[in-house]
């Protein structure tokens, strides 16, 4: 997809302190295998009237978000008290799931047949 035809705008976002809310809710991610964006706007706090559903974030505080996962863009989000993001409007499409979220991440190890490991006698048995 060429995301060259949608803008690329500055949004700069300042709260008083730690405990106020920035006001809108935070979509996607690496681990998520989805794009970080913006889902829901809280009206009357910070990011209201400059951030709008459908928002692809593209950087925070100049870091790149292409590979973020999702804990690490809230991280920093949570500890600064205020936001440098570069963001294209109108990216994306809020993603309404019908069922709960789905974090990927490695799976456990798969089983292994111990018949391929075990030793062999002098005689070239395998014991099992």
């Amino acid at each position: 997809m060429d995301y060259s035809l949608y803008p690329t705008i500055p949004v700069l976002i300042e709260r008083s302190n730690l405990d106020q809310k920035w006001g809108f809710r935070l979509q996607g991610g690496a681990d998520f295998r989805l794009p970080l964006s913006i889902k829901k706007i809280i009206p009357n706090t910070p990011s209201h009237n400059k951030l709008y559903p459908g928002d692809g974030l593209m950087f925070i505080d100049g870091q790149d978000v292409s590979t973020m996962k999702h804990e690490d863009a809230q991280y920093i989000m949570r500890n600064s008290l205020r936001l440098q993001l570069i963001l294209r409007r109108g990216l994306l499409n809020t993603v309404r799931p019908s069922k709960a979220s789905v974090r990927f991440a490695p799976g456990p190890n798969p089983r292994v047949n111990p018949a391929l490991y075990n030793t062999t006698t002098p005689n070239n048995y395998r014991r099992f």
